[in-house]
């Protein structure tokens, strides 16, 4: 370690963020009185700021850093590449385009404001928010596998459908920066975005984009106003 400069708890396990070698998971035993390591991310980065993202019993770890990314770790034991646990692995990264430098967690809105039902679903469900140097605040969420899979792929319909500003690919655009040439991009996060602009597409673009990816325009609406609404603290 060459210097610590954030802190996070969650329970007994403790996120620390080193300003050059990246984060690192530690256990404290409460009757043993010791601190001990439990995992830790071997690969050199400049890191902003860090914070857990839970997501019921899944817990991951994310990490902003010096070139403007959001990368996630998780750990897995039961996986070769994690060495027997030692080594953190990436399993997200997604870059804002933004020195993020700041990150907390929120409990996600249980209650729907309009109908005053709750979602138990997403009880023990988090919103990790981040904010950054230039005065932008951006979150993360963590969402179910199938809807998921149903925004990623208007996510890449979206892409195509919708002129892109200046001619810039959202896709290059969001895709890790990194001076390792030996650094693979995993995405795996979603450009809420992005996805949030088909609703302010025609009727009939909208039924043709849910048609191409087999789904229903209600459905997709449905998904995008459940994140709002999970995530409809300020």
């Amino acid at each position: 370690m060459v210097y610590i400069h954030s802190f996070k708890v969650i329970k007994n396990l403790i996120l620390a963020a080193d300003v050059l070698k990246s984060i690192t998971v530690y256990r404290y035993q409460e009757d043993l009185r010791v601190l001990s390591f439990v995992s830790r991310d071997f690969r050199p980065l400049e890191t902003y700021s860090t914070e857990f993202m839970v997501d019921g019993q899944t817990l991951c770890f994310a990490v902003t850093d010096k070139q403007k990314n959001i990368l996630l770790y998780s750990y897995i034991p039961e996986s070769r590449e994690s060495v027997g646990g030692t080594r953190l692995l990436r399993r997200a990264d997604f870059n804002i385009g933004s020195h993020a430098n700041v990150m907390f967690r929120v409990r996600c809105k249980l209650e729907d404001p309009s109908t005053g039902k709750k979602n138990t679903a997403a009880e023990h469900r988090h919103v990790t928010y981040h904010v950054s140097l230039d005065g932008s605040i951006g979150y993360l969420l963590p969402i179910p596998e199938k809807a998921f899979r149903r925004q990623q792929m208007l996510q890449n319909s979206m892409m195509s459908q919708l002129p892109n500003l200046a001619g810039l690919n959202p896709r290059a655009y969001r895709t890790l920066k990194s001076n390792r040439v030996d650094t693979n991009a995993h995405r795996n996060i979603l450009d809420g975005e992005l996805c949030c602009r088909f609703l302010y597409l025609s009727h009939m673009e909208k039924t043709e984009v849910a048609k191409r990816i087999g789904t229903t325009v209600d459905q997709l609406v449905d998904d995008l106003m459940e994140f709002d609404r999970l995530t409809a603290h300020f």
